[in-house]
């Protein structure tokens, strides 16, 4: 069995959510499928060691290269595939990683394109594009139910659902199933000082409240920045500090309105490198823990919108490895979880009031931090790599079909991506 996993973020020392997942899924594989042969396939030069001697970590380079890489494979796994696949989609078996809300996140990002016909139509492109995604999938898996929910339905919708897969599996759990983004084993290691002592401002024995992801138009900085305002006003010895602005698969930088955006509010409060810090740049992945073992705190804010219905906050797996409780804005299911059990405290969109108070009691309440640090271990082994990838094992591991038989795909899906084709190509290339 050759399985190719198909990242289509950068992997390497500089990698976001998109490439870790890549990696971790492709590991995970190599380890638990003794049968299996991996390849973990990449935008980028690598340059890190394959964690198993079964795992294979290569560039594709051009797209002939790449079409050459999956030629050679059994089972193709990519959160998204090129056209190029559909040639190969009688030949091979092709499971899609749809971890996040994409589409909802492209109209987010579509307000930066801001003549009207422009951002409809790369809308639009996109729409053909998550169709055609779903079409070629012979299973998707996603992060959370409520992402399960929105799948199904839009496969429904595109008659990916049959009465005869019904028949043969009623919940389509086979078809469908929830593979959250997963959490590493071990803790965080300490083996430099990066935060206090080290970033001028932030000082020895200051408590840092870590944003451990980037800046973006669906994350609201500007309520987190106005709570730090609130808070600087009675400790002067809790910092917060912005871990990444440049995103290395170009979503973002410090160029972007919204981190343009947050730096100008915080200096506009009188809080800028006071008791708001921003790394330009982005952190290195082996670098993170570093940065974790000297925070306090993780906090994440974002909006009452679809966006937020429907996430799965990766940037909290890094927080539940390091067991920092979090303060973060309703609305997700993630934020749900905080608040239930506690991993520490979720406080209402936009009140920036709420959210002053929620770092302050995690601050000064230590029986309450705590308890907070002990509910984050359990959540640690619930959403182990190892743990929540088994569905995608068992689904490499069997022959059985559970999606639409092909034949009845593939008109559908030629004319969807024919579609995306041609409306991609009246678009300009956006690069952030």
């Amino acid at each position: 069995m050759k399985i190719l996993v198909l990242s289509r973020g950068v992997v390497g020392k500089g990698m976001a959510s998109p490439g870790v997942r890549s990696y971790h899924t492709a590991r995970v594989l190599a380890e638990q499928i003794p049968e299996a042969q991996v390849t973990l396939s990449v935008p980028n030069e690598p340059d890190i060691e394959s964690p198993h001697p079964r795992l294979k970590i290569v560039p594709y380079g051009s797209s002939l290269n790449g079409f050459r890489q999956m030629l050679q494979h059994d089972i193709i796994i990519s959160r998204n595939f090129p056209p190029m696949v559909v040639p190969l989609f009688f030949k091979k078996r092709l499971a899609l990683d749809f971890f996040t809300p994409f589409f909802i996140e492209w109209m987010e990002l579509s307000k930066r394109l801001t003549r009207r016909g422009q951002r409809n139509l790369w809308v639009a492109s996109n729409r053909h594009y998550s169709d055609s995604q779903l079409t070629l999938a012979d299973f998707v898996f996603c992060s959370n139910e409520r992402q399960r929910d929105l799948w199904v339905g839009a496969m429904a919708t595109l008659g990916l659902v049959s009465p005869e897969i019904y028949e043969k599996d009623d919940r389509l759990e086979h078809l469908v199933s929830v593979v959250p983004y997963g959490v590493q084993s071990g803790s965080p290691e300490h083996t430099e000082q990066v935060l206090t002592g080290v970033v001028p401002g932030i000082n020895p024995g200051d408590k840092v409240v870590i944003w451990n992801g980037l800046i973006v138009e669906w994350f609201d900085a500007d309520t987190v920045i106005r709570a730090m305002a609130e808070v600087s006003k009675s400790r002067d010895d809790v910092k917060l500090f912005f871990l990444g602005t440049n995103h290395p698969d170009f979503v973002t930088s410090v160029e972007a309105p919204p981190v343009q955006r947050a730096m100008e509010l915080s200096k506009q409060l009188g809080v800028y490198e006071r008791s708001v810090f921003f790394n330009v740049g982005w952190v290195p992945y082996h670098e993170i823990g570093n940065y974790l073992a000297e925070s306090a705190i993780g906090v994440c804010a974002s909006y009452d919108n679809l966006e937020s219905r429907y996430a799965f906050r990766t940037r909290f797996m890094d927080l539940f490895w390091a067991k920092l409780p979090i303060v973060s804005t309703t609305g997700d299911v993630l934020a749900d979880r905080i608040a239930k059990d506690p991993l520490g405290v979720a406080v209402p969109p936009g009140d920036f009031s709420a959210m002053a108070k929620a770092i302050l009691k995690l601050v000064e309440d230590q029986e309450f931090y705590d308890e907070c640090a002990t509910n984050l271990a359990a959540m640690k082994e619930e959403l182990r790599w190892e743990r929540v990838l088994q569905p995608l094992i068992e689904f490499c591991r069997s022959d059985e079909e559970w999606a639409v038989p092909k034949r009845q795909r593939i008109f559908p899906l030629l004319r969807r991506t024919l579609a995306y084709l041609i409306q991609k190509s009246l678009v300009p290339i956006a690069r952030w």
